[in-house]
């Protein structure tokens, strides 16, 4: 994880490469993967483009789950939803998502994992980008 968080990706993605923190549902063991969030509301919005090829969001499913999101060193708790297509909240994740990643092609069946606040502590760092920041792109 040292070595995403140095290379070029990082220096791209910035507050946007975050690291996701769950238990398998089968296995119990502590998982992480880097994964890259938008703001949604007051939490983040994960797609999971590919997903036939992943593995690591089926341990969502039986949400939503307790997790962890590591964002600039720090281990925030989240609650984390898992969206299909057709369900309530889906598309306003797709759209904020769409926001922050205008380029990134979004398949109709594509889940969507919420990762929501669980207590109110520490501020999101992954905070929306204002309109000056999009158009330097």
């Amino acid at each position: 994880m040292r070595t995403l968080a140095r290379g070029p990706g990082y220096r791209l993605l910035g507050r946007h490469l975050v690291v996701l923190g769950y238990t398998g549902r089968r296995t119990g063991r502590r998982h992480e993967v880097p994964v890259v969030a938008a703001p949604h509301g007051d939490g983040l919005a994960v797609l999971v483009g590919g997903a036939a090829g992943k593995t690591w969001w089926r341990n969502l499913e039986d949400g939503p789950r307790d997790v962890t999101v590591r964002q600039e060193g720090r281990d925030l708790p989240r609650r984390a939803r898992l969206l299909r297509a057709g369900e309530p909240g889906r598309e306003d994740a797709v759209a904020a998502y769409r926001v922050a990643f205008p380029r990134v092609a979004v398949a109709p069946d594509d889940p969507v994992v919420v990762l929501e606040r669980r207590s109110s502590g520490a501020p999101d760092l992954c905070e929306p980008e204002t309109a000056r920041d999009l158009r330097r792109r």
